[in-house]
C-alpha cells in the first residue's frame, strides 16, 4: 500500500529524471525459494532497473545473492537488521536492531524494574533482535528471568504465558512477531497477563495493532515512525493514505516503502543516469527528505543503512503511537556479514 501510493504521487509529479516508474509485482508468500524464482523472473524476463521489497531475513539472503550477482540494486523495506549486507547491492531502508533495542531497554529498566523475561518466534530475526537487546540490558544492570522461544505458527500460548505469571517479571520484552505476536497478545489478555504486565519489543508493531485490539493499550515500544511525528510532509502523507485505505494505524513497512522512492528518486538524479551499477553507487551516503523529518536523512555508505531519529511511544487507544521520549540518532552499531 505504501508503495504503490507513492508511486502514484510520483508519477503524478512527473516521475523520476523525465520518465514514469513502471512496476512488475508477485507475492513471495515469505518463502526463500519462491523469492529466489521471483527476482530471478523479474531480472532476466522483467529486465528490472531495482527491487524493491521481501520481508524476512530468510529472503533478503536470497534477493541479495540473485541481485549482486546480476548487478540489481535491491532495497529491503523490514526493520530489525542485525548485519548488513556489505560487498553487495542491498540497501537497508528499515531501522536495524540497535535502532530499536538501545533506547528501549534502559527506558524499560527504569520505568518498571530490571527483571525482564524475553520471548520470542523461534528463526533467526527474533533470537538476534533478543541478541542485541541482551547486550544493552547488560548495561542497564537488567536481570534475563528466562528466554522462552516458540515455533512460528503456534496457536496455544497457554503454557508460555503461565511460566511468565509464575516468573513475576517487570518486563516482558518480546521478540514474537506476525500472526504469532498477535495470538500471543490476545490470549495473554484472556489470560489476564495483559493489559496489567509491562509487554514491550517488537510484538507492538503497529502492523499487529488492529487484530490485537485494546489489549495493548498503555503499553510502551521504540519506533522510528509515528503518525505523531509533525511535519508537513507526514501530515499530506496521513491524509493520503486514510483516504485511499482507510482508519487504523499504518504499518511501519508501509511507511518505508513509501518514502523508499524519495531515495531512488535522489540516487537516480544524483547518478545523472539509470545505469544500475550508478544509481547503485549513488545511494552511498545519500540524502533524501522524507515524511520523518524536517531534517534529510542519510544512507550510511559503508552498511548501506539509513539513519533514524527514534522515538519512545505509549499505545492510545485507538492505535495512536503517542511520542513520550524523542530518542534521536543511535549509534550504528551495525556490521559487515561474516
Amino acid at each position: 500500500r505504501g508503495f504503490d501510493l507513492a508511486i502514484e504521487t510520483i508519477n503524478a509529479a512527473g516521475g523520476i529524471a523525465g520518465h514514469k516508474v513502471e512496476v512488475v509485482s508477485q507475492d513471495t508468500q515469505a518463502v526463500p525459494a519462491v523469492a529466489g524464482t521471483v527476482v530471478k523472473k523479474f531480472i532476466q524476463e522483467e529486465k528490472v532497473d531495482m527491487i524493491v521489497g521481501t520481508i524476512t531475513n530468510d529472503e533478503e539472503v536470497v534477493a541479495a545473492q540473485l541481485c549482486t550477482a546480476a548487478g540489481v540494486p535491491v532495497l529491503f523495506p523490514e526493520a530489525g537488521f542485525w548485519h548488513s549486507f556489505c560487498n553487495s547491492t542491498c540497501v537497508l531502508m528499515g531501522e536495524n536492531s540497535f535502532d530499536l533495542n538501545a533506547p528501549l531497554v534502559p527506558f524499560m529498566a527504569q520505568k518498571f524494574g530490571k527483571k525482564f523475561l524475553l520471548i520470542g518466534s523461534d528463526f533467526s530475526f527474533p533470537h538476534a533482535y533478543l541478541g542485541v537487546a541482551k547486550r544493552y540490558m547488560k548495561h542497564a544492570g537488567v536481570q534475563v528471568l528466562d528466554e522462552l522461544y516458540s515455533p512460528l505458527g503456534t496457536a496455544d500460548w497457554s503454557s508460555s504465558i503461565a511460566k511468565i505469571k509464575s516468573a513475576r517479571p517487570d518486563v516482558i520484552y518480546s521478540a514474537v512477531v506476525g500472526g504469532d505476536a498477535i495470538a500471543f497478545a490476545k490470549q495473554a489478555a484472556s489470560l489476564g497477563l495483559l493489559p496489567g504486565a509491562h509487554l514491550t519489543g517488537m510484538n507492538l508493531q503497529p502492523e499487529f495493532y488492529p487484530a490485537m485490539g485494546g489489549a495493548v493499550d498503555g503499553q510502551y515500544t521504540c519506533v522510528r515512525y509515528t503518525e505523531d511525528i509533525h511535519t508537513a510532509a507526514n501530515r499530506r502523507f496521513i491524509a493520503a493514505y486514510k483516504k485511499k485505505y482507510g482508519q487504523g494505524p499504518i504499518p511501519l513497512v508501509a511507511t518505508t516503502a513509501y518514502y523508499s522512492l524519495d531515495f531512488v528518486k535522489g540516487a537516480v538524479e544524483r547518478a545523472r543516469s539509470y545505469d544500475k551499477k550508478a544509481v547503485f553507487n549513488a545511494f552511498k551516503g545519500l540524502k533524501a527528505k522524507t515524511i520523518l523529518s524536517d531534517r534529510a536523512l542519510r544512507i550510511d555508505p559503508t552498511t548501506l543503512n539509513v539513519g533514524y531519529p527514534m522515538y519512545i511511544t505509549q499505545i492510545q487507544k485507538g492505535g495512536l503511537y503517542k511520542i513520550v521520549k524523542k530518542v534521536g540518532f543511535v549509534k550504528n552499531d551495525l556490521k559487515c556479514e561474516a
